[in-house]
């Protein structure tokens, strides 16, 4: 399973999970940091990547649901507002086996938000 962080995630976190053997891309590493989500959504979907994310307001804009829809994405949106990057790297390595059990096992696409705290991902329609 391979793994998108988008450009609300550090480049930081991105080179730290690596280190642990997973395989992740930052956004950064192939597209301008301002390149529009319906752009990089598609490279996703051809890659068969899974997005990692912090930006919901991805989940309300009708270009952006529709390109998840055609490029079959699969995304988990981290919970929380005005984390710290220190709670951040708690949220993504407590989570990580899960994230990675339900990338596997669900049907693209989907979304899922990741709770800042518990344990509970809550599905997003999309």
């Amino acid at each position: 399973m391979r793994f998108f962080f988008d450009n609300n995630l550090s480049q930081n976190l991105t080179k730290g999970v690596r280190a642990f053997g997973e395989e992740v891309v930052h956004l950064t590493e192939h597209f301008l940091e301002d390149t529009e989500d319906a752009v990089w959504l598609k490279y996703i979907g051809e890659k068969q990547l899974i997005l990692i994310t912090r930006d919901e307001k991805i989940r309300w804009n009708p270009a952006e649901i529709q390109a998840f829809r055609k490029h079959r994405v699969g995304a988990f949106f981290l919970g929380g507002k005005n984390r710290s990057r220190c709670q951040l790297i708690q949220q993504i390595v407590r989570h990580w086996p899960r994230i990675k059990e339900y990338s596997e096992k669900e049907k693209l696409p989907f979304a899922f938000r990741v709770p800042p705290t518990g344990t509970k991902f809550t599905r997003i329609p999309i």
